[in-house]
């Protein structure tokens, strides 16, 4: 059998791709991974084949411009941040959706799949599944509650926008609203109860998250237990990139609060080029700064981390059963720690109610009470409980086969 994975070009959507993708190439499946050129090196230091196809939109001047944050700088205090961003957002993915369609259709075409698995927000995906009438299965990358983006009223119905409507029109074919099936690697504690309402149109599939964060090795000083417990610090490239060096600056006041405590600080600056590092010089001792770690090498040997929501740290943490502190400013954050906390695995705060201060507490509870750490370990384990990605393969197969997933 044939399958094609495509996303857009962003490793945060890429990645939890990749256990599914390799669970179907050793299952004796060809696989393809389409994206646009930029993913390409991502693609290539994951093993799968990948082509790439169509055109990399500018999403660095988007961000800079701060089109994906809650308020960009100098904006006045009117109307709601939540739906602006979530109209840019789908602008975003419409354009991009846009820039690839023809790349991938064409491929799809010369290559004949027999299902298409793509992101939830790679449009390009069901545009092709619908101009060659194959089977679609929209793969959820972990979010607490994914807006459908390309729904008129986000979360629910067939009325699609317009946008996403205009997506299919240059090929002659009405729009698709829906896969054949979803593929959800979020344990069932982790997602809103109306969610699964709103998908139950649609066979779903569970699927235990394998962590996959790109290649690397293993430092020999993180191979070691440390004397005291040990937190992570990170804020996610994604993050940065909505938000600037601000964040990098709120980051570094949380770092030296948490390094009062009687802890090892592993901070990840790999994401953090040399004009936003100033906030992170002269840390305090105990902190250890760390560029590229595959981060579940990483929590699979901290006590507790610290993050700004973000869905694959999240969902990684989840999977090692680490204890974590969600410091959230935009709605994918709030959406994912929110949720959390509901588990007793961690902890929720907005940044802009938190000070040092009340994340250094917030670190200490997460370390010195018992309940999050027995919460964190059931989410672990209700994970592990979960189908593994070479179960999921099944479904994939009688997808392709043509028959309907009960």
């Amino acid at each position: 059998m044939r399958l094609m994975f495509t996303t857009y070009a962003a490793r945060a959507h890429f990645f939890p791709l990749v256990p599914l993708a390799w669970a179907c190439v050793l299952a004796g499946h060809e696989v393809r991974m389409v994206s646009t050129p930029s993913l390409s090196d991502a693609v290539e230091r994951s093993g799968l084949p990948g082509v790439a196809v169509g055109a990399d939109i500018d999403l660095d001047a988007r961000l800079a411009k701060g089109e994906l944050a809650p308020r960009p700088p100098g904006a006045d205090s009117g109307g709601d941040p939540y739906t602006r961003v979530v109209d840019n957002m789908a602008r975003l993915q419409f354009d991009t959706a846009r820039a690839m369609a023809d790349g991938v259709v064409d491929f799809a075409r010369s290559w004949r799949p027999d299902v298409i698995v793509h992101d939830p927000v790679t449009y390009a995906g069901p545009v092709a599944g619908q101009v060659l009438g194959v089977p679609t299965v929209g793969h959820l990358y972990g979010m607490a509650r994914v807006p459908r983006l390309e729904l008129a009223d986000l979360w629910k119905g067939t009325t699609p926008r317009a946008g996403y409507g205009a997506l299919f029109e240059p090929y002659g074919v009405e729009p698709r609203v829906q896969p054949d099936a979803w593929i959800d690697p979020r344990p069932a504690s982790m997602r809103w109860p109306e969610e699964d309402q709103e998908r139950a149109a649609v066979p779903s599939r569970p699927m235990r998250y394998v962590p996959y964060n790109g290649p690397g090795a293993l430092p020999s000083w993180l191979d070691r237990r440390a004397d005291r417990p040990r937190v992570c610090v990170t804020w996610g490239t994604t993050q940065q990139k909505k938000l600037g060096v601000g964040v990098v600056e709120t980051f570094g006041d949380y770092i030296r609060a948490i390094a009062r405590l009687d802890v090892e600080v592993v901070v990840t600056v790999g994401a953090a080029d040399e004009a936003m590092r100033g906030p992170l010089r002269d840390l305090p001792e105990r902190v250890r700064t760390v560029e590229w770690v595959p981060l579940g090498l990483l929590l699979s040997r901290c006590d507790a981390i610290v993050h700004t929501g973000g869905t694959g740290t999240l969902m990684t943490a989840a999977a090692c059963g680490v204890p974590q502190l969600g410091v959230t400013s935009i709605p994918e954050g709030r959406f994912n720690t929110e949720r959390l906390a509901m588990t007793g695995a961690g902890i929720w705060c907005e940044e802009a109610a938190a000070g040092a201060d009340d994340i250094g507490e917030h670190t200490r509870r997460l370390l010195d009470e018992d309940g999050f750490r027995e919460a964190a370990a059931r989410l672990r384990d209700e994970n592990r409980d979960q189908p593994a990605p070479a179960d999921v393969v099944r479904a994939l197969e009688t997808i392709g086969s043509g028959e309907k997933v009960r």
